[in-house]
């Protein structure tokens, strides 16, 4: 049976710090009505709406910025501010927006605001932008009412209310009047809550009460804590109401001290990521799937994740559009796998570096390590080199890898469609580490494929193609963690957005 790698000495550490500091007795430490929530790192590009997609970032962009369309947790496309489109024709389509929303400066939401959004984007100033390459297809706007707009696109876009969530909208006349860096410091927006002071480590908010969905509580503070044990004990202590990116035994002790834990699922899959040309043996689709079938995931969840999620049969989580349903489970068959292994000419196994970060999904130290304890079961020897978040995205845009493999999410937001990670994991990315031209037909036809069956059937087949080509060793849907203090309630995450509207402390300060 395999031993599971655990933290014991920094578990234990952790419990007695948290055993003389009891949560029951915490002292507060700021104002009545402020919501203090932790992530591990603020926007380095402050409130740029269009910088990036990702985490830890955009936690902290949901509490001022909204988009015309929002997914929920089952992957399905709804209302925001935009409260029902239709498509003319491939290149056309046109939205109704919400006519009872402002701007936190009081002036009103209208057509004009996703006009001035498309012209950004679609500009030469947007070249930097994250949001713009992914919506490079984005071509023009126009109002046909106040509350009505009309959006061309230069290629055919079937699945165009997938992309904007992440299209946020803001006020046009001041971003146009201060530009963007100017109102990446002081925004402008429709979201609940209205920025007062950024700090290099805290950012600081007040309730937007006028706006569209006015929040529960008067104040918010995020606050940027990079170290796990540290955003534990904070809760527990009373100085923070909720800790983000938590492990599943820190939530444990916090819900045993008093306070809560809630726990979800991103629409990404955990994966180990092998490079192309960098170790022989993995050029070999055998070796590859025998990688695959020495993990037992099953046991991995259960031991180290709290059972919070589910085993990955392929690239994509079943709530993302396109995953494929007919694909069965990836079977734990060690003696197949040595099996495999000896066709392939590797029966005395290989080596294998993984590059990895500590700290990028739930408990993933030890994740590592006992997958590592599998592979030596079959004579692959995995060493992992930990590396930092900022040299993981170093290499992805420039290619500079060491190792053999990395550790990096399959991660579907803000699209929840599966062709939103095959932007970097397939031969459209400008420095590949999986590369396989034979599925890029069906990549290039989804794209552009209207009718409904057959789109969704292109997709299901790229995700049958990655399983087959076990195009990396998927391991389960990333699951997340947070710790509450005792009475807060509220919290919901979906698509790597928070409601921040909805949270309550729930207790008199």
């Amino acid at each position: 049976m395999m031993i599971f790698a655990r933290h014991i000495t920094a578990s234990l550490a952790l419990a007695i710090l948290i055993t003389v500091t009891p949560l029951g007795m915490a002292q507060t430490a700021s104002a009545q009505d402020t919501i203090r929530l932790a992530v591990t790192a603020l926007p380095p590009s402050l409130f740029n709406p269009y910088r990036n997609t990702g985490l830890p970032y955009v936690y902290t962009w949901g509490a001022v910025f909204d988009g015309l369309t929002s997914i929920d947790a089952g992957g399905n496309v709804q209302p925001a501010l935009a409260t029902s489109w239709e498509n003319i024709d491939p290149l056309t389509w046109i939205f109704h927006l919400r006519d009872d929303v402002t701007f936190s400066n009081g002036r009103p939401f209208t057509a004009d605001a996703v006009i001035g959004a498309v012209e950004f984007l679609a500009s030469d100033d947007a070249i930097r932008e994250v949001v713009a390459r992914m919506m490079f297809f984005l071509e023009s706007a126009k109002a046909l009412d106040d509350h009505t707009v009309e959006i061309e696109t230069s290629v055919p876009t079937p699945l165009l209310p997938r992309f904007l969530p992440q299209f946020h909208i803001v006020d046009p006349d001041y971003f146009r009047e201060v530009g963007l860096e100017e109102f990446s410091r002081a925004p402008i927006a429709t979201g609940p809550f209205i920025v007062e002071v950024i700090r290099p480590e805290r950012v600081t908010f007040r309730a937007f009460k006028d706006g569209w969905r006015p929040p529960v509580e008067e104040r918010l503070e995020i606050l940027a804590i990079p170290d796990n044990a540290t955003r534990t004990l904070s809760v527990s202590s009373g100085r923070l109401d909720v800790a983000l990116n938590m492990g599943p035994e820190e939530t444990q002790t916090i819900e045993a001290q008093g306070g809560g834990r809630v726990s979800w699922r991103d629409s990404a899959v955990w994966a180990y990521n092998f490079v192309e040309g960098r170790q022989p043996a993995l050029s070999d689709v055998r070796v590859r799937e025998a990688v695959n079938i020495a993990v037992d995931r099953e046991a991995i969840i259960a031991g180290l994740l709290d059972g919070a999620t589910v085993a990955a049969t392929q690239p994509a989580p079943s709530t993302v559009y396109g995953f494929n349903p007919d694909l069965p489970p990836i079977p734990y068959d060690p003696e197949r796998a040595k099996l495999l292994l000896a066709e392939a000419g590797y029966a005395d196994g290989f080596e294998m570096m993984v590059e990895a970060t500590a700290g990028s999904s739930a408990n993933d130290s030890a994740v590592n390590l006992t997958v590592s304890q599998y592979l030596r079961a079959i004579n692959v020897d995995m060493e992992v080199q930990t590396v930092t978040t900022n040299q993981i995205i170093r290499n992805v845009v420039e290619g500079t890898w060491k190792g053999h493999a990395f550790a990096l999410h399959y991660n579907f937001e803000p699209t929840s469609d599966v062709l939103r990670a095959l932007d970097t994991h397939s031969c459209l990315w400008s420095k590949p580490w999986y590369c396989n031209q034979d599925v890029m037909p069906l990549v290039e036809a989804a794209q552009t494929e209207f009718d409904p069956d057959r789109n969704l059937s292109l997709r299901r087949d790229i995700m049958a193609f990655y399983r087959s080509d076990w195009a990396a060793l998927f391991m389960y849907q990333a699951p997340r963690f947070a710790a509450l203090a005792p009475g807060v309630s509220g919290l919901n995450v979906v698509n790597n957005v928070i409601s921040f509207d909805r949270i309550s402390l729930g207790v008199d300060r």
